[in-house]
């Protein structure tokens, strides 16, 4: 809420070439002849976090992830079915989510794991979680209500003027004070035509990246 290598450095060999000659100069054959090296291309510098989380939440829109609200258990990790619950680290099929697993997942790349953190949490401090009756590690942080009570609690609560991509956004749909929080996303690293950043997110059907970022009552705009 990974990955990218140093690119390689070329080595050039460089081949004789020329007008041959009858009479070529007089060289030292035990003399090498020196040779200009190569040129290089700069390495280039890593992803930095936000890029990471971006990257990762713009996948979930190019993957066409399903929007399925279903309650699972949580078998997959790295994106293979393990066949039993996992965690931490455990993940629906990453064909399938909501919008809370765009947060997750793109979380996750910067080792962010938000199943455990928000568990753990739960645990620890049950009452900040009223309406959490009772623990599950495979929904619980995949709920927009107890995700916003732990950013609220653990993350860095930014201005509206400080908008970077790989933020966190929480919306109610309804006007405040009468809210619920209902929806969350990652702000991108792209601005929309009316110069706000765009928004990665999953409304259903399938994830956009979109200009959304005011489009709700906005209850926390994070950074973790």
């Amino acid at each position: 809420m990974r990955r990218i290598a140093l690119a390689g450095l070329a080595s050039v060999v460089l081949l004789g070439c020329g007008v041959a000659t009858a009479d070529p100069p007089r060289t030292d054959a035990r003399r090498s002849t020196p040779s200009t090296p190569a040129p290089r291309d700069p390495p280039r510098a890593e992803s930095t976090r936000e890029e990471k989380i971006v990257a990762r939440a713009r996948q979930e829109v190019a993957r066409g992830v399903a929007y399925d609200p279903s309650y699972v258990r949580l078998s997959f990790r790295d994106e293979r079915d393990t066949g039993h619950a996992v965690y931490p680290g455990g993940d629906l099929d990453p064909a399938r989510g909501v919008c809370t697993d765009v947060v997750i997942r793109s979380m996750r790349a910067v080792g962010v794991d938000l199943q455990a953190e928000v568990h753990a949490d739960i645990v620890a401090h049950p009452a900040a979680y009223p309406r959490v009756s009772s623990p599950d590690a495979n929904i619980d942080h995949r709920r927009v209500g107890p995700l916003l009570t732990y950013l609220r609690a653990h993350a860095r609560e930014v201005p509206d003027g400080d908008v970077r991509g790989g933020d966190v956004v929480v919306w109610a749909f309804g006007r405040c004070p009468h809210c619920n929080p209902d929806h969350v996303g990652i702000v991108s690293d792209r601005q929309g035509p009316r110069g706000l950043p765009l928004v990665i997110h999953n409304i259903g059907p399938r994830p956009t990246e979109d200009d959304v970022l005011d489009a709700w009552t906005r209850l926390g705009h994070f950074r973790l």
